[in-house]
């Protein structure tokens, strides 16, 4: 009887520390990386030093790994903006006034690009090759901030944080060097 009530203790306190497992970057990252596909709306406040209002607009977002993001604008403009690869492509205003970029040809856009594309592909490698992270918080809530590491990119962007909640992103705020800055609100769409 002992024994079998010192086995149930030890199996107990296994599983205990099992669970209490540390979840940190790395758990994230893993997985991130088994989300293949995901869609979700967004509300987007654009500070900009000049206004003394912010840019307001809403819309939906779609990714599907490894590699393809799309930011459709509905309103109050509409815009699609399309990352497949290595292309980034779109639409905008009202005229629908397409455009066309290789990221490798655009370093500092690229940089932006994959901390977004890299965070929901899992993959820590490439954010930690181009920003310095730190990761906070526990599966329920955390909290990634990046500082660019390449001073190019850094003329643009002095900070990027993402926030979320499992493999939810919630909120990606952007910080530019101007002192402009972004936050984009994100609402999962249900599986």
């Amino acid at each position: 009887m002992r024994s079998l009530a010192l086995a149930l203790i030890v199996i107990l306190a296994s599983a205990s520390a099992a669970s209490a497992d540390p979840w940190d970057m790395a758990a994230l990252m893993t997985d991130l990386q088994g989300v293949k596909s995901s869609s979700a709306h967004f509300v987007e406040r654009k500070y900009i030093h000049l206004l003394t209002t912010p840019l307001e607009s809403t819309g939906t977002l779609k990714y599907a790994a490894p590699d393809k993001l799309e930011k459709i604008t509905t309103g109050p403009v509409p815009e699609a903006i399309r990352l497949d690869g290595d292309t980034l492509s779109g639409t905008h205003g009202a005229d629908g006034d397409r455009f066309s970029v290789a990221l490798s040809e655009q370093p500092e856009i690229s940089a932006v690009v994959e901390g977004i594309r890299a965070t929901l592909a899992g993959d820590l490698a490439t954010l930690q090759r181009i920003y310095l992270t730190t990761f906070s918080g526990q599966q329920s809530n955390w909290q990634l901030d990046m500082v660019p590491r390449g001073e190019t990119v850094r003329r643009l962007v002095s900070a990027i944080r993402i926030s979320g909640s499992g493999t939810m992103l919630r909120r990606v705020e952007m910080l530019e060097n101007d002192g402009d800055r972004s936050d984009m609100d994100i609402t999962q769409d249900q599986p």
